[in-house]
């Protein structure tokens, strides 16, 4: 290994470690710095908002005093309040109202609950009534042949025994007559046998017809009680329930009495209760006009912060960017002479003096072909004008031994505005000559 190898490439390595700690302090210390002033920048103001009804202010913590009316509105606002509460208060004279209707709604209750003293009786009565209407109904409805033949029966019942008495009484006589048996081709029998005959018969026809009369005659009567019981028993059964619907009427009418007293009870109340709304929202009109006017000096206070912080993130912005490229710069021109003072120690330890400047020459042209990067961002324009990115190396890359990521140009677009810098490596991609670039 040449002394001179080892000098230059302890001495690249130093100037790359010296060069790198200069640029961290420097973007450390701007950094600091930038963090102070958007602090100073982007500090909350307090402000006020005053109108001619009310006000706000809004302290440095976002903290709200002060809110609410002032003068001529507060008053306003107190006054309506105060009416508000009064009209929440009984209306005059709704207890009386309340207590009498409630007592005439209670009367009506036990009206309703209490026992007619006659309506048991006549209703009875009615019931009793209606009851010998249907019987006798019934009996006017009867087959007339049935009720005939038992009236028939009955008298017949009683004429009998005199018939059987004249028989026996004209047997004896014409016994001691010595007639009893005698016959006759025209009467069959003795004429006074005939005669006793004819007039038994006469006296069944006259109690068939005495019969049917007597029949139709009840039945008529049977009709005309079934009528007139049926007639009393409706009348008896109308009354009681006139009875019970007036006093169903009255209790009624006290009841409707009572509950317009309690509803009017309630119209006052609700009355009052709808002025002491409106008496309330009035109240709150200086109060929603104090909070409008606030709400309008935080929008208008907002729009201003908010500007002031885009102006700050801007400002922010475009330092931070200057110090991306100041560490991209300083990153490498530092992983520059780094891989230059390693590769100057390898190629001493390799080769001797004689390709120690073949392999220098090496190392300053790199690959940079954009085929060979992915995920590629600009990050800044260095001291010397030139754009400098950031990127990862692709699958191509690795193959060729690059790997991870690297900071650098782009050698498609040196090849336009510095063509010089750019050669044909022998892998058929581009590669760049970086002296000059970094310092």
């Amino acid at each position: 290994m040449s002394l001179f190898g080892d000098i230059a490439g302890l001495s690249a390595i130093n100037t790359a470690y010296n060069r790198l700690a200069s640029v961290g302090q420097s973007a450390q210390s701007s950094a600091n710095a930038l963090a102070t002033q958007l602090e100073t920048k982007a500090k909350f103001q307090p402000f006020s908002v005053t109108t001619t009804t009310g006000g706000a202010t809004v302290g440095a913590g976002g903290g709200l005093t002060g809110v609410g009316p002032t003068g001529t509105a507060l008053s306003v606002e107190s006054g309506l309040l105060g009416r508000a509460l009064a009209d929440l208060a009984a209306p005059v004279g709704g207890v009386g109202l309340s207590t009498l209707g409630g007592t005439l709604v209670g009367g009506a209750g036990t009206q309703l609950a209490s026992a007619l003293p006659t309506f048991p009786a006549t209703n009875q009565l009615a019931l009793q009534s209606l009851a010998a209407s249907g019987g006798f109904l019934s009996e006017a409805g009867m087959s007339p042949a049935a009720r005939e033949q038992a009236i028939f029966q009955r008298i017949r019942a009683a004429q009998t025994p005199e018939e059987t008495r004249q028989r026996l009484e004209l047997e004896q006589r014409l016994l001691s007559q010595g007639r009893l048996g005698v016959a006759t081709n025209l009467y069959g029998g003795t004429p006074e046998q005939l005669a006793l005959a004819k007039a038994q018969a006469e006296a069944q026809n006259n109690a068939m017809i005495q019969a049917m009369g007597q029949a139709q005659a009840e039945r008529q009567m049977a009709g005309q009680l079934g009528t007139q019981f049926g007639t009393m028993g409706a009348g008896l059964g109308q009354a009681a329930q006139d009875l019970l619907a007036a006093r169903q009427a009255r209790a009624l009418e006290s009841a409707q009495v009572g509950m317009g007293l309690l509803t009017g009870r309630e119209a006052l109340e609700a009355a009052q209760l709808q002025q002491s709304l409106a008496a309330t929202k009035g109240a709150f009109i200086p109060q929603a006009a104090a909070l409008n006017a606030l709400q309008q000096g935080i929008a208008t206070a907002g729009m201003a912060q908010q500007a002031k912080q885009y102006g700050t993130g801007m400002f922010g912005e475009a330092t931070m960017t200057g110090i991306d490229a100041l560490l991209a710069s300083g990153l490498g021109q530092g992983t520059l002479l780094g891989n230059v003072g390693a590769g100057v120690l390898a190629a001493g330890a390799q080769s001797g003096d004689g390709g120690l400047f073949d392999f220098v020459s090496n190392i300053i042209k790199q690959l940079s072909d954009v085929r060979l990067k992915e995920n590629v961002e600009l990050i800044g324009r260095n001291k010397q004008g030139f754009n400098i990115y950031k990127w990862d190396w692709n699958d191509k890359a690795n193959k060729l031994g690059e790997f991870g990521s690297e900071v650098g140009v782009l050698a498609q677009e040196l090849m336009e505005t510095h063509p010089e810098r750019v050669s044909l490596h022998d892998s058929g991609y581009y590669q760049v000559d970086y002296t000059g670039i970094w310092r």
